[in-house]
C-alpha cells in the first residue's frame, strides 16, 4: 500500500512538471517574472551594445531573452547574466583597447528584481561601469536569498558595502572587487562568516582601512577556495594559532601597504594554495626559506616589494610552477645562478618567468630553451650583456618577449623569430643590437606591440611591418631609418592607437589628410620632414612632430580631440590657424621657434570686438564671455608675432605657462592679467616691444614663479607689493601647478592610457651672466628679470620678502636710490645683477647673509663706501672679483684697488639710520652707552662728596649761597608786585 501511494505520488509530480515545462516552451514564462525583467529594462537608459533588443514588452517567452536562462524542470529565471564583455578586462588594462564604459549600460539597478528573489541564483552585472553610476551598492540585493553567485564587480559602485549582503547564506561565490576605483568601502565585515558555503571572494579595492581583525574574520570562512583582496588597505596580517583554509588555492593580497618583513606570516603555512599573489605589498628582508612548503603552487608572484638576495633553495620542490614573478626586488646576482634556484621540474610547465627591474646580471640566456611551454619571459630593466640566443626562436609559444633597457649587443636575424608564431608584445628598445633581416622575410607572427627604440633597424624602413596590421603600440624611435615614410605605413598601422618614428632621418612631405587613420599618440619628432601638417585624425591627442622642416598646416585644419601639440623648430610661416578655436581639448601648444607672423586668432568673441582692452577703462576680463580653452602651456617664443597683447589669452583661464619671447609684440600691457589668467606661473615677454608702465595688477599674480619682462620699453617705477608674488615668498607655494615644467604634461587617452609625456623643448635664460637652456626643473628657477628697460624710481623695499627667489636681475634700467638694506633676506638667492642704473649710498652689509650667491653684478652705478666682506662676497668671481664693482668711483676696499680712509673698522659713510645698525651703532647701543656714562657721572659725584670734606664744605656752602640769593629776589619780586597792585 505504501508503495502505491508512493507511486502515485511520483507520477503526480511528474506530471505537474511535464505541465510546467510546456507552458514555457508553448511561448510564455511566468507573468510576474517577465514584469520585473521588464521593469528593470525601463531603468536601463542606456545600452550601446544592444543586449536588451530582445526583451521586448510583445515576446512572451522570457526564457528566450539575450542574457537570460531559465530553469528547464520549473520554467522560473534562474539565472541573469549581463555581464559587460566587450572589451575583456584583460585587453583594456594590458594592451590598451577601447574602455569599457563605452559598452557598458547605464542607468540603474532597479529593485524589480525582487521580483526574482523565490527563483534566481545567478546574478552577474559586472564590468557594467557606468550602470553603478556613482551610487551606493543596493542593499535589497540582500533579499535574493536564492543567489549562490553574485558578481558586481567594475560597476562604479560608490560609498559603503551593503551588510545586507550577509542575509545571502546559499552564496557560493561574491565578487565585488574594482567597483568604483577605491570608491567603494567598508567598516565592518563581521557580516562574513555568516556566508558559511561561500568558496570564492573578490572584494579587491574595497578599502577596508582600519579593520585590523580581517584576517581572523576570513579564516571563518572554512570552504574558501578563492581569496582576492588586492588594493583593500590592509594592515599587515596578523598571526594565526590555527587557519582554518585548508582548501584555500588562491589568495591575492597584492598592492595592501604591510611594510613588514616578510617572516612571520601566515601566508607560508596555507600549503593548499596553488596560486599566490604578493605584488607591491612592502615585504621586505630576504626572500624566506618558508616558501619551500608551498609544494602546489602554479602561480607564484611577489614582484614588486623590498626582497633583498638570492630565491631560496627550498623552491626546489616546487615542480607544478607556471607563472613565477619575482621582478621589482633586489636580487643582486648573475642570472645563471637565478635560473638554476628554479626548481627544474617546473621548467617544462613553466609559462610566465618575469624577473624585470631585478639587479641581476651576466649573459647566459641560452638556457631559454628549456623552458619550452614559456609563454612570458621578461628579464627588462637589467644589467644583462652579451647577444640574444638564437635559441629562443624555438619557443613557439612565446607571446610576451621583453628584453627591454639592458646592454644586449648583437644581431637579430630571422632565425630569432622565425619560430615565435604566436608572439604579440616585443620590446628590445634601449640596447644595442642590429636587425639584419631581409625584405622579402615574413614573419609568422601578428605582433599587437612592439617597442625597438634604439636598436638598428636602417636605413630602409623594415618591410616586415607591412604585414604587422593589428599593431596597436609602435615605437620604432631612433632606430637609424632614411629616407622617405613608405605609403603602406599608414595604412598598416591605420587602426594602430600610439605610433613614434621620432629621432630618424626620415624626409619628405607627409600625405595632406591622415584622417582616415585611429592613432591617438602620434610622435615624429627629430627627422627631416617637409611640406604641410596635415589634416590629422580626428582622434589623435598627442602630437610631437617638433623638430622638423614643415612649412605650415593644410587648409581646414582641424583636430577636435587634441590636448597636446608639440611642433616647435620647424619652418612654419604664416598665421596660427582660426581651427585652434575649435580645439577644446588643448592643454599643451608649443610652437616656439617657427616664423609664425600677424597676430593671434581673438577666437570671435563679438563682445570682445566691441570694447578697447587696452584702455584704463579695461582692467577687468570681461565677464559675459562663456567662451574658453583649457590650455595650460602656451610657448610661442621666437617668431614674429604681432599686435598688442594677444587677446587670445582672455580664452585661457587655466594657463600655467606662457612665453611670448623674442617677438613683436607691442603697446601697453592690459591690466586684466591677473583676472583672465589667475594661475600663471610662467610669465616670459622678453624681447618684445612692449612699453608703458608695468600694471600693479600683475603684482596680484599669487602663483608666479617666473616674471622675464626684459628688453622691453618698460617705463616709470616697479610696483609695490612684490611679497603677493606668494609663491616667490617661500611661504607658501602655488597651489594650481599641475607638473614639474613647462615640457612636461599628463595627458590620458581615450584606450586607458595615462602618459606623463616630456618632450624635448627648452628656455634660453640670462641667469649668472650668462645664457643657459633650461628644460627640466625650469619650475625651480624662481626669477625675476626685468632689465633692460627704462624703469625709474627706487627699488622697492617689498623686495625683501621674496626669499624663495633665486634670480634677480634689474640691470641697464634708470633705477635711483640705495640698494635696500634687507636684501639679504633674500636667502636662496644665486644670482643678483643690479648692475647699469643709478643706485647710489653704501653697499648693504646683509649682502655677506647670502650663501648661496654665486654671481653678484653692481657695476656702473654711483655706490659709494666700504665694500663689505665676508662669506660668500669672499669668494666670488675669484679670477676677476673687482669687475663686480666697476664703475662706482665711490667705493674702496678689497677687491678694487682704492682704500678707504681710516680705520677699517669706521662706520661707512652712510647717513641711513638703518645702514648704521647694520654696523653695529643701532639705537639699542646707543640708549646703553647713555645710560651706563650717566651712572658712572652719578656715582662719580656721589663718592666725591662722601669721601672728601673739602668738597662737601665747598658744595653745601654754594648751595646755602645760592638758596640766599633765590629768596631775596622772590621776596623783592613780591613786593614790587602786590605794591603795584596796591597804587592800581
Amino acid at each position: 500500500m505504501a508503495a502505491a501511494c508512493f507511486l502515485f505520488l511520483l507520477i503526480l509530480a511528474t506530471a505537474s512538471s511535464v505541465d510546467c515545462t510546456s507552458q514555457v516552451s508553448n511561448g510564455s514564462c511566468f507573468s510576474a517574472e517577465r514584469a520585473a525583467l521588464l521593469s528593470f529594462k525601463a531603468g536601463i537608459t542606456g545600452d550601446p551594445a544592444n543586449r536588451l533588443v530582445s526583451w521586448q514588452q510583445g515576446d512572451y517567452d522570457c526564457c528566450r531573452w539575450s542574457g537570460v536562462t531559465c530553469s528547464g524542470r520549473t520554467g522560473h529565471v534562474v539565472k541573469l547574466d549581463l555581464r559587460n564583455r566587450s572589451p575583456t578586462e584583460d585587453e583594456y588594462e594590458v594592451i590598451g583597447f577601447e574602455d569599457p564604459q563605452s559598452h557598458s549600460l547605464r542607468g540603474q539597478v532597479s529593485s524589480s528584481l525582487l521580483g526574482l528573489r523565490h527563483s534566481l541564483r545567478h546574478l552577474d552585472l559586472s564590468m557594467n561601469t557606468a550602470l553603478g553610476g556613482a551610487m551606493a551598492m543596493p542593499g535589497f540585493l540582500g533579499s535574493l536569498q536564492r543567489l549562490t553567485y553574485l558578481n558586481l564587480s567594475r560597476m562604479g559602485f560608490h560609498g559603503i558595502v551593503p551588510p545586507q549582503l550577509g542575509n545571502l547564506s546559499k552564496l557560493v561565490q561574491l565578487d565585488i572587487g574594482r567597483s568604483g576605483d577605491d570608491n567603494l568601502y567598508s567598516n565592518d565585515i563581521s557580516w562574513l562568516p555568516r556566508l558559511r558555503s561561500l568558496e570564492h571572494l573578490n572584494m579587491a579595492f574595497v578599502d577596508l582601512t582600519g579593520l585590523d581583525d580581517w584576517v581572523h574574520t576570513v579564516n571563518a570562512l572554512p570552504n574558501l577556495v578563492v581569496l582576492i583582496l588586492q588594493r583593500c588597505r590592509l594592515t599587515a596580517p596578523s598571526a594565526l594559532l590555527h587557519h582554518n583554509l585548508t582548501v584555500l588555492e588562491e589568495l591575492d593580497l597584492s598592492d595592501n601597504s604591510f611594510n613588514t618583513l616578510a617572516v612571520p606570516n601566515f601566508v607560508w603555512d596555507i600549503t593548499s594554495l596553488k596560486s599566490l599573489s604578493l605584488l607591491d605589498c612592502g615585504l621586505s628582508g630576504p626572500f624566506p626559506d618558508e616558501l619551500g612548503n608551498l609544494t602546489l603552487l602554479e602561480t607564484f608572484r611577489i614582484a614588486y616589494n623590498n626582497f633583498k638576495g638570492m630565491i631560496p633553495a627550498t623552491l626546489h620542490n616546487m615542480c607544478n610552477l607556471r607563472s613565477l614573478q619575482l621582478g621589482y626586488n633586489n636580487i643582486g646576482a648573475d642570472i645563471s645562478e637565478v635560473i638554476e634556484r628554479i626548481p627544474k621540474c617546473s621548467w617544462r610547465n613553466l609559462q610566465e618567468l618575469s624577473l624585470a627591474y631585478a639587479n641581476i646580471t651576466g649573459e647566459a640566456l641560452t638556457f631559454v630553451s628549456n623552458l619550452t611551454s614559456l609563454r612570458n619571459f621578461d628579464v627588462s630593466d637589467n644589467q644583462l650583456s652579451g647577444s640574444v640566443p638564437v635559441e629562443i626562436g624555438t619557443l613557439t609559444n612565446l607571446t610576451v618577449l621583453d628584453l627591454g633597457n639592458n646592454n644586449l649587443s648583437g644581431v637579430i636575424s630571422e632565425d630569432h623569430l622565425a619560430g615565435l608564431m604566436n608572439l604579440k608584445f616585443i620590446d628590445l628598445s634601449y640596447n644595442y643590437l642590429e636587425f639584419t633581416i631581409g625584405s622579402r622575410w615574413v614573419p609568422q607572427f601578428n605582433l599587437v606591440w612592439a617597442s625597438l627604440s634604439s636598436c638598428h633597424l636602417g636605413p630602409q624602413f623594415p618591410k616586415w611591418f607591412q604585414r604587422q596590421e593589428s599593431i596597436n603600440y609602435l615605437d620604432i624611435s631612433n632606430t637609424g631609418l632614411l629616407g622617405r615614410i613608405p605609403d603602406w605605413f599608414w595604412t598598416t598601422f591605420s587602426d594602430a592607437g600610439w605610433l613614434d618614428i621620432s629621432l630618424n632621418q626620415l624626409s619628405g612631405n607627409l600625405p595632406l589628410s591622415l584622417e582616415f587613420m585611429s592613432v591617438v599618440i602620434l610622435s615624429m619628432q627629430s627627422n627631416q620632414l617637409t611640406g604641410f601638417i596635415p589634416k590629422l585624425p580626428r582622434t589623435v591627442e598627442v602630437l610631437d612632430i617638433s623638430r622638423n622642416s614643415l612649412i605650415g598646416f593644410v587648409p581646414n585644419f582641424r583636430a577636435p580631440q587634441l590636448q597636446v601639440a608639440v611642433l616647435f623648430s620647424n619652418s612654419i610661416a604664416g598665421a596660427i590657424p582660426t581651427s585652434i578655436c575649435r580645439s577644446r581639448e588643448l592643454r599643451v601648444l608649443d610652437l616656439s621657434n617657427n616664423f609664425l607672423s600677424a597676430e593671434l586668432p581673438n577666437c570671435g568673441s563679438k563682445d570682445l570686438k566691441q570694447r578697447n582692452p587696452f584702455t584704463n577703462n579695461s582692467s577687468r576680463v570681461n565677464s559675459t564671455s562663456s567662451f574658453s580653452l583649457k590650455i595650460t602651456t602656451l610657448l610661442l617664443r621666437n617668431n614674429s608675432l604681432s599686435s598688442r597683447f594677444p587677446l587670445f589669452t582672455q580664452q585661457c583661464p587655466h594657463l600655467i605657462f606662457l612665453d611670448l619671447t623674442q617677438n613683436k609684440f607691442t603697446g601697453e600691457l592690459p591690466g586684466w592679467i591677473n583676472e583672465a589668467m589667475p594661475r600663471l606661473v610662467m610669465l616670459r615677454l622678453r624681447s618684445n616691444n612692449f612699453s608703458g608702465h608695468i600694471p600693479n595688477a600683475m603684482m596680484e599674480l599669487h602663483n608666479v614663479r617666473i616674471l622675464d619682462l626684459s628688453n622691453n620699453n618698460f617705463s616709470g617705477a616697479i610696483p609695490g607689493s612684490l611679497q603677493n608674488f606668494k609663491a616667490l615668498t617661500g611661504t607658501a607655494i602655488g597651489k594650481n601647478t599641475q607638473f614639474e615644467n613647462p615640457f612636461e604634461e599628463t595627458y590620458y587617452v581615450n584606450f586607458g592610457l595615462a602618459d606623463r609625456g616630456q618632450y624635448n623643448d627648452s628656455l634660453s635664460v640670462v641667469i649668472k651672466g650668462q645664457v643657459l637652456e633650461y628644460s627640466k626643473n625650469t619650475i625651480y628657477l624662481m626669477s625675476i628679470d626685468l632689465s633692460c628697460n627704462s624703469l625709474t624710481g627706487e627699488i622697492p623695499e617689498e623686495l625683501s620678502f621674496l626669499a624663495g627667489l633665486v634670480s634677480l636681475n634689474l640691470s641697464s634700467n634708470l633705477l635711483s636710490g640705495n640698494i635696500p638694506y634687507k636684501i639679504g633676506n633674500l636667502r636662496s638667492l644665486e644670482s643678483l645683477d643690479l648692475s647699469k642704473n643709478t643706485l647710489g649710498g653704501g653697499i648693504p652689509q646683509s649682502l655677506t647673509d647670502l650663501t648661496y650667491l654665486s654671481y653678484l653684478n653692481l657695476s656702473y652705478n654711483n655706490l659709494s663706501g666700504r665694500i663689505p666682506s665676508g662669506h660668500q662676497l669672499d669668494i666670488l668671481k675669484a679670477d676677476d672679483p673687482a669687475s663686480m664693482y666697476i664703475g662706482n668711483p665711490g667705493l674702496c676696499g678689497h677687491p678694487i684697488p682704492r682704500e678707504c680712509p681710516g680705520s677699517p673698522r669706521d662706520p661707512p659713510a652712510n647717513n641711513d639710520l638703518e645702514s648704521w645698525r647694520k654696523h653695529g651703532l643701532s639705537q639699542m647701543d646707543f640708549l646703553l652707552g647713555l645710560i651706563t656714562g650717566f651712572v658712572a657721572s652719578a656715582w662719580m659725584v656721589f663718592c666725591g662728596l662722601l669721601f672728601m670734606k673739602r668738597w662737601r664744605y665747598a658744595y653745601f656752602g654754594l648751595l646755602d649761597e645760592l638758596y640766599d640769593r633765590l629768596f631775596v629776589i622772590s621776596v623783592v619780586t613780591w613786593r614790587k608786585w602786590f605794591r603795584s597792585t596796591d597804587v592800581n
